[in-house]
């Protein structure tokens, strides 16, 4: 299969349940992430991490998967038509 490229957010409602959890999912997928920005919002236990990834459709469902999986955790995915 193809890999694309791929824009990423995910939105962590409260970091100190789910911090650990999103950061090791994407410690396992490093090799494919082009890009990671994150900002946290210490003011309201959040943050938003925004990622570039190069991976096939399949990978990318696999890790967004997971990723919604953790309760306090969203995600959304857009596939680069380029």
């Amino acid at each position: 299969m193809e890999k694309k490229l791929h824009t990423t957010t995910i939105t962590v409602y409260d970091r100190d349940a789910s911090y650990q959890q999103v950061g090791e999912l994407l410690h396992n997928h490093a090799k494919n992430i082009l890009l990671r920005v994150g900002y946290p919002l210490e003011r309201h236990n959040a943050a938003i991490i925004f990622l570039i990834l190069e991976m096939t459709t399949d990978e990318l469902g696999a890790l967004t998967g997971k990723l919604g999986q953790i309760p306090t955790v969203k995600v959304k995915s857009t596939t680069l038509k380029i």
